[in-house]
């Protein structure tokens, strides 16, 4: 496939911009020149308003339009991976996991703009760094976008968001671009550095409903030096280490569908047909799970400079992520939804139904490994040439040990088949959703009856694994790019990418060959079931009792091995994708003006090997494709005054579609393995590739004002504002109703990525830094803050399954709005801050034909305390606070984005600890 790009719009906007600019060079002539000795705003401070002050600097030194976070300014912040600080920044936001089974408790991957990290392009060092994608219950999880949640804050000494693109850059960015510097040895002027800090931290809510241990620890060190002849070699070595259990409940309906709608008769309806209005969820859902999270980090950087003309460096990362996670699982489900009886606006009775009792223990483990290296080498005093070559590898691992039992389950007989929940009248109840958290009513006696509940399902072997590796190689000639007058920069790349992804499950459920297996001796501690009005408590089950009693069922032939071959299959694929890159910049510079002209050249050839049933048997079907995209990009800084400039852009950049998009498949999951061949069968999931999608093609203009305060507060102001058109959007389309293998699933909910006819974005952004509080009264003067506030509005357009359009207000995870507020006193020693985030609505996904099924991340709002004190020159005591008031992460559903899909525990965690810092 071969997509041609338009760019006559962007022509025309860069012309007028063009012309603008020449007749103001024009004009200048006539201008008086700023005072090259007029005073600045800048003063020497130290600790946090320094942090501050290095990051204003950075962001003004750039053409385009940035933001910059020091790293002095993450130390002070209570965040302990990359994406929780980034989410300070303006115009961001985050989001966790998006699968349905692990916990949110803590932040994966940023939201810039409004555009999810599939939209984001990220580097260390300006080299691309494999990820192995977000956990993605049993679909294809090597997704694009980084997990900035694998890394740690300590390795970085700034982090650059790009909001707007140059043609130097990787051209997959179309909400922009992160860049995470590492710290030089030459920093300093050479001077050595070293800081240690160790602290022990825990949670608020831990030990439930298992014992946990308490406290965690963690561990970070970064130092730098200069060694040989003249100091003209380096060396950098930052290393962590952290250690620390959580505890999270949830609560929820079912994971597709959600809530049921009903006539005036009871009679469950279908579609977009809301009957009487009266929304009834599906299931009573709720988990507790317990997270032991250990990250291990190491980065080494050896640079030499042996004359003045050369500069190399050798960089070597390694990042692990481990968790071990239990969860534990209770659902009250009425298994027949057909009629609902007495049917009220907020209650109603079903005449049967089951609970379920899981436990399942999953350890993921993510290790990231990054090489790189480059030769920067001045061929004259304004002119370089700079060399890179690097290659990473990330890999996924998770096996998957679950139980679960359910009440009066019937059984296949030896080799036949396997079980099934069976509703039963004893377990009948009326429900209650008059609250967000609904409640069904189970009687607390037939709750409570263990031998009532028989083993369903046991599955010992299940692996999820993921692995992608990248390599880059990329030359870049500057000539004058950053000095008045003309300049001009070249480049050529090249990056060939491997991800893969494999899953596979063993399955065995009990027979009626022998006696069944019940939960009576096999429970553990127990938890409340926060919302349920009839007072029950969580039911648990304790892996090791359950594993000798399955053990002796096996060794007696109670249990049938069910075909799993369509699961184990269905999902795996292998993809390459080799693309070449080429660019040219112009830049033309005087005392007032910065510009930077550029042409991108991107091709790119994938080939895609998926899973698909042919002939009755499980074979690749290979897949490929191509594209090409010619990039242009301008940005341009107007330094109107000393303190005050106006800065602009626009430029054309793409969305590459997920690896998993390209494989042609067809993966079908079904809630209990009976369901396979029974056309009405609920829970029925499908997915589809789609070997066909576009990347998405973006127009982008920005821009934004500066404005330096003066010394009394010692800040910056700035706004902008910004408008992306997206052609060809992808987003997962959903619709109901699948054939498969020769049997119609008439309520099969089957997603397929697809593109979207037509989608936009555009925001403002506000933000300013004070630094002192003096110009008010000078008992503020120790007294600062940093705030910033984004509004985004934005609008996509899907096609339905009958062809017609549907029109969204916004893109998928995009907030409506995100806030920060941190405010901090420092000195004498003592810092203080105080830290608020709030992110807005934001749509987590969508189900085109059926408008009322789509989800919405609720707005949330989290607090975050962090303060230090020098007790010695070289030694520091701190304390770290991070949501302060339990804030939990909320989806919504239905008609009026009112009703539960689920709601996730955040538990408060507090660090202290000490930070020696020597001064050399």
């Amino acid at each position: 496939m071969q997509y041609a790009v338009s760019n006559r719009r962007w022509l025309m906007t860069s012309s007028v911009v063009a012309l603008s600019f020449v007749l103001d060079a024009h004009a200048q002539e006539n201008r008086d020149t700023p005072d090259a000795d007029a005073p600045t705003a800048v003063v020497h401070v130290t600790g946090i308003k320094r942090a501050y002050l290095k990051a204003i600097e950075s962001k003004l030194d750039r053409t385009g339009i940035a933001d910059v976070v020091s790293a002095n300014e993450v130390q002070g912040l209570p965040d302990n991976t990359i994406v929780e600080a980034l989410r300070r920044v303006p115009g961001l936001s985050v989001l966790p996991t998006l699968d349905n089974e692990h916990p949110r408790d803590e932040a994966a991957t940023p939201v810039l703009r409004g555009l999810g990290a599939a939209y984001n392009n990220v580097t260390i060092d300006g080299s691309p760094l494999a990820s192995p994608g977000t956990p993605n219950g049993n679909l294809g999880s090597i997704g694009r976008g980084v997990r900035l949640d694998l890394l740690p804050s300590s390795m970085i000494s700034e982090m650059v968001v790009s909001k707007t693109f140059a043609a130097y850059q990787e051209p997959n960015a179309i909400g922009g671009a992160i860049d995470l510097r590492t710290r030089s040895a030459f920093e300093r002027n050479g001077k050595p550095f070293f800081t240690v800090e160790g602290s022990g931290g825990g949670a608020s809510d831990t030990s439930r409903p298992r014992k946990q241990d308490r406290v965690g620890e963690r561990l970070i060190g970064t130092g730098s030096f200069t060694f040989g002849p003249d100091q003209r070699y380096g060396a950098v070595i930052s290393a962590n280490y952290q250690q620390l259990a959580t505890s999270t409940d949830t609560h929820m309906t079912t994971d597709t569908v959600f809530e049921n709608f009903y006539d005036s008769k009871g009679n469950r309806l279908s579609g977009n047909n809301l009957g009487n209005g009266y929304a009834v969820p599906q299931q009573d859902k709720y988990w507790y799970v317990q997270d032991d999270r250990t990250r291990l980090g190491l980065t080494v950087k050896l640079e030499a400079k042996p004359n003045d003309q050369v500069y190399a460096f050798l960089t070597t990362d390694y990042y692990r992520f481990r968790d071990l996670m239990q969860r534990n699982e209770n659902i009250i489900d009425p298994r027949n939804t057909t009629v609902v009886y007495n049917q009220t606006a907020t209650s109603g009775y079903y005449p049967g139904g089951d609970v379920e009792v899981g436990f399942s223990q999953q350890e993921m483990t993510s290790a990231t490994k990054l090489l790189q290296s480059g030769v920067d080498w001045k061929l004259a005093d304004d002119e370089t040439l700079g060399l890179r070559a690097n290659v990473s590898r990330a890999t996924y691992r998770e096996p998957i040990q679950m139980f679960k039992y359910a009440t009066n389950t019937a059984y296949s007989a030896p080799g036949t088949g396997g079980a099934t929940p069976v509703a039963t009248p004893e377990y009948a109840f009326n429900y209650d959703s008059s609250g967000l958290n609904h409640s069904f009513n189970v009687s607390p006696a037939a709750y409570n009856n263990l031998p009532n509940y028989k083993l369903l399902y046991y599955r010992d072997n299940y692996v999820r694994s993921a692995t992608d590796t990248i390599g880059n190689l990329r030359a870049d000639y500057r000539l004058n790019l950053d000095r008045p007058g003309l300049g001009f920069g070249a480049g050529a790349s090249y990056t060939l990418d491997r991800p893969s992804y494999n899953i596979f499950r063993n399955d065995q459920e009990p027979n009626t060959s022998q006696p069944a297996l019940t939960l009576a001796g096999v429970t553990g501690p127990g938890a409340p079931l926060m919302y349920n009005q009839s007072g029950l408590q969580l039911i648990t089950i304790d892996p090791q009792a359950a594993m000798a009693q399955i053990a002796a069922l096996r060794a007696a032939g109670g249990l049938n091995t069910t075909n799993q071959t369509a699961f184990s299959n269905q999902d795996n694929f292998e993809h390459v994708e080799h693309t070449v890159g080429a660019y040219a910049q112009l830049s033309y510079n005087t005392e007032r003006w910065k510009t930077l002209f550029g042409l991108r050249e991107d091709s790119t050839r994938q080939e895609t090997n998926g899973r698909a049933l042919v002939a009755g048997n499980w074979s690749a079907l290979p897949t490929s494709s191509r594209y090409n995209f010619l990039l242009p990009s301008m940005q341009l800084t107007y330094q109107a005054a000393p303190e005050f400039d106006v800065r602009g852009a626009a430029s054309q950049t793409i969305g590459r579609p997920t690896y998993d998009s390209y494989a042609a498949r067809t993966s079908i999951s079904f809630t209990n393995v009976n369901d396979a061949g029974n056309p009405n069968a609920q829970g029925v999931t499908v997915t589809v590739g789609n070997p066909d999608i576009k990347p998405r093609l973006s127009t982008n203009t920005d821009l934004a004002v500066d404005y330096r305060l003066p010394k009394a507060a010692n800040g910056l102001l700035s706004m902008a504002v910004f408008n992306k058109d997206i052609r060809d959007e992808i987003f997962n389309q959903s619709s109901l109703g699948y054939t498969y293998q020769g049997v119609s699933y008439a309520n099969a909910v089957v997603s397929k990525p697809a593109n979207a006819s037509e989608a936009s974005i555009k925001g403002v952004e506000f933000s300013a830094v004070v630094n002192s509080l003096s110009w008010i009264h000078p008992v503020l003067a120790d007294v600062g803050f940093s705030a910033n506030w984004s509004l985004l509005d934005g609008k996509m357009a899907v096609r339905k399954a009958d062809g017609s359009q549907r029109q969204l207000d916004r893109l998928v995870g995009q907030p409506d709005q995100t806030r920060n507020l941190t405010v901090f006193y420092a000195s004498k020693g003592l810092e203080l801050r105080a830290a608020y985030n709030y992110q807005g609505q934001a749509l987590r996904s969508i189900v085109p034909d059926i408008a009322w099924q789509d989800l919405y991340w609720a707005p949330r709002s989290q607090v975050d305390l962090q303060a230090s004190y020098k007790l010695a020159p070289t030694l520091t005591l701190f304390g770290q606070v991070q949501n302060l008031h339990h804030s939990r992460m909320t989806s919504y559903t239905g008609p009026a984005k009112n009703l539960l899909k689920d709601t996730y525990s955040v538990p408060m965690v507090a660090w202290i600890g000490l930070r020696y810092t020597p001064d050399f």
